[in-house]
């Protein structure tokens, strides 16, 4: 069963979005960074640097295809800086925007001598698989360099992605929770939230199936989704991750009355999908995203611990 979490529907239709509650006053500047892939791709990133060091959720936002990191600026600037009016319901949280390959400012590859441009609009499976196994684990890189300069805690790890970022998303995070345990120190197991707009079932032949039937991703991951219901196929999508997840996911009888259940979703009646769907909701559903990365993850206990890259 998914819950409503917020009146969203009322809020998509009434126009331009509320002015944000929160400031970047006081925040550190953002960081334009470079991620090397392992096959050549130089990702471009902005950093969103937390002022809760070791108690930092780190919260990753991927785009929708063609759009770039951008999109999620203003997201980004309210998770890093905690609203003075919301006190401790608002953590501060380090924030990675990154641009996959062959969107934004990561279009190039250099391979060997030669440098290759990459085009979103000839995107294939073979992209989209080295989106997840390249891309994202240069992601995980530049996070475990971050987490243990002890700039925030990589075990609270948290996805953020709209249309093409979502399916990218939840096929690393199957990925990261596939990874076996070590007999000293952690590896993997870091994804507890994913937070979907507009999620499609198969993305150009990147499929959700497998990595939804993943033990660590079905049981042990919040999720949340948000998605235009005025769209027939993106109801459809978001019902059948439903049918997947929800005997992992139980309503508990003691869930205050307005707090999300760890498979929450929106799906306001409108036909805006992906990152047009957040930006025309604007700080309502930034709000949302919030209040559930902040129930599901900031506020629990998972433990920091020292990481080397092997």
């Amino acid at each position: 069963m998914f819950l409503p979490l917020l009146a969203l529907v009322v809020l998509v239709s009434c126009g331009p979005a509320l002015a944000q509650s929160g400031s970047s006053k006081g925040a550190p500047k953002p960081e334009t960074v470079t991620l090397a892939t392992k096959d050549g791709v130089a990702l471009t990133g902005t950093y969103y640097k937390s002022s809760a060091g070791k108690d930092a959720t780190p919260v990753v936002l991927l785009a929708d295809w063609k759009d770039s990191r951008a999109v999620f600026d203003s997201l980004a600037k309210r998770l890093q800086t905690p609203d003075a009016k919301a006190g401790d319901k608002h953590p501060s949280f380090a924030v990675l925007t990154v641009d996959l390959r062959g969107h934004g400012d990561s279009t190039k590859q250099r391979m060997g001598n030669q440098t290759r441009e990459l085009d979103a609009a000839k995107i294939d499976r073979n992209m989209l698989g080295a989106m997840v196994a390249m891309d994202m684990n240069a992601v995980r890189r530049f996070l475990v360099e971050k987490n243990d300069a002890g700039e925030l805690n990589i075990n609270k790890l948290s996805l953020v992605g709209a249309g093409l970022g979502a399916s990218v998303a939840v096929n690393w995070a199957a990925l990261d929770w596939s990874y076996p345990p070590l007999a000293v120190g952690k590896q993997g197991q870091d994804v507890k939230a994913l937070v979907l707009i507009s999620p499609q079932w198969s993305y150009k032949g990147l499929q959700m199936n497998q990595a939804l039937r993943q033990p660590g991703v079905r049981e042990k991951v919040a999720m949340f989704l948000m998605y235009g219901s005025g769209e027939r196929s993106n109801v459809a999508d978001a019902k059948r991750i439903e049918k997947q997840l929800e005997r992992y996911h139980p309503v508990p009888d003691n869930l205050p009355e307005g707090e999300p259940n760890s498979l929450a979703s929106i799906g306001p009646s409108t036909k805006l999908q992906g990152t047009k769907f957040l930006t025309q909701a604007g700080a309502n559903a930034e709000d949302a995203i919030i209040k559930f990365l902040t129930i599901h993850v900031a506020k629990k206990e998972f433990p920091w611990t020292e990481r080397s890259l092997r």
